[in-house]
């Protein structure tokens, strides 16, 4: 099954995230802040990263280019969500896989988990 790992602090969000891949038959681990983030197991690696940009202790750019730089993540897709941020502010800091603007259409999140878990 594959795993994917969001950090959104958003609870709704969150919790429709789950909902939706669990259904779509993927594992799903989620976060609401940095923080937690940091203690998850480092053993399990996802198959996909989705983090949003603005969180209550931290960035999700920071997280990305954590991942991006790590050697053994650094071919793990990552995701990046946003109100706020363009991906044109995001791509000189973090080489995200994929952007998604908020408010999202869930189905078209879909396809593009799909279509970047499929290439790796």
């Amino acid at each position: 099954m594959r795993k994917i790992f969001v950090v959104e602090d958003d609870q709704a969000i969150r919790e429709i995230l789950e909902v939706v891949f669990s259904f779509e038959n993927y594992e799903v681990q989620s976060f609401s802040k940095v923080s937690e983030f940091a203690e998850r197991d480092t053993s399990i690696e996802p198959d996909l990263y989705i983090f949003d940009v603005m969180l209550p202790d931290g960035s999700g750019i920071a997280l990305c280019e954590e991942i991006k730089n790590n050697i053994h993540n650094k071919n793990v897709p990552v995701i990046i969500m946003s109100a706020h941020a363009h991906l044109k502010n995001i791509t000189d800091t973090c080489q995200p896989d994929d952007f998604v603007p908020k408010p999202f259409d869930i189905d078209q999140l879909l396809v593009k988990v799909r279509d970047i878990i499929e290439k790796k």
